[in-house]
């Protein structure tokens, strides 16, 4: 992909992502004022317009930028007015890897790891994957562990915490203004306080959800029972409490098949994975705010789940503002926005050894990082990520 095309998206994401989270006036002189100080002169837009020879002086690319968004601002792309205004729940400060990290640099190959990383989520505030290993002594599933994937040194790290939850469940979930992790599984519900190295076990839902997302604007977790009704919950950690989000729900989809669930921050709707089998597959959104369920207008991509997986995974990429479905030889990505799917596989996108059974985005390098299961063959790569903006793989682990 072109520099100037990667530009152009990170520009554009960081303008949708400063609106929807920042003051409801915005300020497009000091914006554009903090764009020029942090990125490259001679990067994007300076080598569209010939400049590749030498950097722009700050002030220039600083007027430039102002330029470019009071264009967008005068043809309505930014005028507060002109679309719904999004209050988010407080977000913590960026993570920022130290000075002197590789995050682009394959970790140390004899370092110890987890036999089977099978669920993970990614803490916002502490740069690191927490993930949930089963383990298989003498053969079978014996219990799980609790590791930790360092993004910034790309290094695994066991935690000890004093229990553990009985499985690794399906799928965690980060919960960013409590900043624990939570597992549902099996009508359980487990928290993780990865400062604290504790997991403790809360309140199930009633309805026994077995779905589940993460809600920023609100900071609830929202669950749904993947039955004919899906009716959908909200999940308060700190008060341990769940409640129907809203209580009457519109247009809810038949069950065909298992879902998975994510939040897209593009279109603020949880969507809905509907993996139908025979080859079929559906897409519904889900408006947490009304309770309204819609259809999407187009077909949706069959992925087919990777191994050890009853339904595939879906994950938000916030730089690529895609929802992103993994499978064992493929994934389709979703343009909220657009209504529009994209399958992408081995002829377009082919990673190295094989595809990751799923994958988790990673905020601090605008990544999504994938953790190679149990596999069915010898693999040389066990942790791999994929920046969706310039379509480009990085190993980040190879196998001992």
């Amino acid at each position: 992909m072109a520099e100037s095309d990667v530009f152009e998206r990170r520009l554009r994401m960081a303008l949708v992502r400063h609106v929807d989270g920042g003051p409801t006036d915005f300020d497009a002189i000091s914006f554009a004022q903090a764009v020029a100080a942090k990125e490259p002169r001679r990067h994007g837009l300076g080598v569209v317009l010939g400049w590749r020879g030498f950097a722009i002086p700050r002030l220039a690319w600083a007027l430039l930028l102002l330029g470019l968004l009071l264009v967008a601002m005068v043809g309505g792309a930014l005028i507060v007015g002109s679309q719904p205004v999004r209050k988010l729940a407080a977000m913590p400060p960026a993570f920022v890897c130290p000075p002197g990290s590789t995050p682009d640099e394959p970790g140390p190959v004899d370092q110890a790891r987890p036999e089977d990383p099978r669920t993970a989520a990614f803490d916002r505030r502490a740069g690191r994957l927490v993930v949930l290993a089963d383990i298989f002594p003498g053969g079978g599933i014996k219990g799980v562990e609790t590791w930790t994937f360092d993004v910034c040194s790309n290094t695994w790290t066991q935690m000890h915490p004093d229990q553990q939850p009985p499985t690794s469940g399906y799928q965690l979930v980060y919960d960013v203004d409590s900043d624990v992790t939570i597992l549902i599984s099996w009508g359980q519900v487990w928290v993780y306080d990865l400062q604290a190295d504790s997991w403790t076990q809360k309140a199930g839902p009633q309805t026994g959800a077995t779905l589940w997302a993460y809600d920023p604007r609100s900071g609830l977790v929202v669950a749904a029972h993947d039955d004919a009704e899906m009716d959908v919950l909200g999940y308060a950690v700190e008060t341990d409490t769940w409640t129907p989000t809203p209580i009457h729900q519109t247009n809810p989809p038949a069950a065909s098949g298992p879902r998975s669930l994510t939040y897209d921050a593009s279109v603020d709707r949880i969507i809905a994975y509907d993996w139908a089998g025979l080859g079929m597959s559906l897409t519904s959104l889900f408006d947490i705010r009304t309770g309204t369920w819609s259809s999407s207008g187009v077909q949706t991509p069959f992925v087919i789940a990777g191994f050890g997986m009853s339904v595939p995974v879906t994950e938000y990429d916030e730089a690529a503002a895609r929802t992103v479905v993994f499978g064992n030889d493929r994934m389709a990505l979703y343009d909220a926005t657009a209504d529009r799917w994209e399958t992408l596989d081995a002829t377009s996108i082919e990673p190295p050894d094989g595809w990751p059974d799923s994958m988790v985005y990673d905020s601090v390098n605008e990544r999504l990082i994938g953790c190679k299961w149990l596999p069915l063959y010898e693999r040389k790569v066990d942790v791999i990520a994929l920046d969706l903006v310039t379509r480009e793989w990085t190993v980040l682990l190879e196998k001992q």
